[in-house]
C-alpha cells in the first residue's frame, strides 16, 4: 500500500475480505473501561481486539508494553488472525495511538501490508458506518505468521545512550505537553515534536507538506537519521508513522522510552528550565 492511513469508507468496502484483519487496539492508562471493553461495546464488524500490553507486549525491568522477542510476537500475530500476507487495518481512539504502535511493530519486523483507520474508531461512527457487538469477532481462525528480519525502527536505551551529544542523528521527543512539563527533563539534546500536532482541526492525521513543516520547526531533517520517543513508546509511534508517510526513511523508536530511561541514575537527563 502507498498510503498507510485508511478513511472510514475505504475500510469498510474492505470488511469481510479473508486477506484483511482489522485490528482494534484501544486501550486506557486511566480509571474507566478497558480497551477489551470499549470493544465489546462497539467496533468495526469483524475486528478483533488487541491490548498493547497485555496481548502483544512484554514487559522489561518493569517498564510495560516492550516490544517481545520476534517468535513470541509471532505468536501474538497468529492468534489474532494474522497471516503474511494479511493486511492489518488498525485503529484507536485517536488520542492513545496505540494503532501506530502496532503498525511500528508489524513494519520493525518486515510486514509491510499495514495501515491505520485515519481519525480511528471516532471517525468511524462519524461516518455512520455499522457497529458491531459481536463477541465471536475476537475468536478469530489463528494463521501462520513468521516475522521476518528486522527492519532497524526499533533502538534499545545503550543504543540510545550511545547517541547522546552526536549531531549526525536527532533525538526526538514525542511526548504529549502535560506529560513532558510533569516530568523531569528530557534526554539531553533531544528536540521537540509533541505528538498531537500531527493531528489536525479535522481529526484527521497531517500530511505531506504539513508533517515536513512541522518536522523542520523540530530541527527533523529528511537527511539526517533520527531516533523517536515519548513516555511509553506509543506517542513516538504515531510521530515515526507520520513522519514515514511524509516521506522520511531514517526513523527508529526507542522503545523503551522516557519510562525506562528516567528510572536508571546512570543515564543523562536534561533538566528543564
Amino acid at each position: 500500500m502507498n498510503q498507510i492511513y485508511l478513511e472510514p469508507a475505504a475500510l469498510a468496502e474492505m470488511l469481510g475480505r479473508p486477506d484483511v484483519r482489522v485490528v482494534d487496539t484501544r486501550a486506557s492508562l486511566a480509571d474507566g473501561p478497558g480497551g477489551r471493553d470499549m470493544w465489546a461495546a462497539g467496533h468495526v464488524p469483524g475486528a478483533v481486539h488487541a491490548d498493547w500490553i497485555e496481548d502483544w507486549g512484554t514487559t522489561v525491568d518493569g517498564v510495560e508494553g516492550m516490544l517481545p522477542e520476534p517468535e513470541e510476537f509471532a505468536k501474538a500475530m497468529s492468534r489474532l488472525g494474522v497471516g503474511n500476507d494479511t493486511l492489518v487495518v488498525a485503529y484507536d481512539d485517536n488520542s492513545l495511538f496505540t494503532a501506530s504502535r502496532l503498525a511500528w511493530a508489524l513494519l520493525h519486523h518486515g510486514h509491510q501490508r499495514v495501515a491505520i483507520l485515519d481519525g480511528g474508531f471516532p471517525a468511524w461512527r462519524a461516518a455512520g458506518l455499522e457497529v458491531s457487538t459481536d463477541q465471536a469477532d475476537g475468536r478469530p481462525e489463528p494463521r501462520d505468521y513468521r516475522p521476518g528480519a528486522p527492519q532497524g525502527m526499533r533502538r534499545e536505551m545503550d543504543e540510545v545512550r550511545a547517541l547522546v551529544g552526536r549531531d549526525d542523528v536527532t533525538l526526538v521527543d514525542c511526548r504529549m505537553e502535560e506529560t513532558f512539563a510533569a516530568s523531569e527533563g528530557r534526554i539531553p539534546g533531544a528536540n521537540r515534536l509533541p505528538s498531537p500536532s500531527l493531528i489536525g482541526e479535522d481529526g484527521r492525521f497531517r500530511r505531506g507538506e504539513d508533517v515536513a513543516r512541522l518536522a523542520a520547526d523540530a530541527g527533523v531533517d529528511k537527511d539526517r537519521p533520527a531516533v523517536l520517543y515519548c513516555g511509553g513508546g506509543v506517542s513516538a509511534a504515531a510521530v515515526l508513522i507520520a513522519l514515514r508517510d511524509a516521506g522520511f526513511s531514517d526513523l527508529a523508536l526507542y522503545d523503551g522510552s522516557w519510562s525506562e530511561w528516567s528510572q536508571h541514575a546512570d543515564n543523562p537527563i536534561q533538566r528543564h528550565g
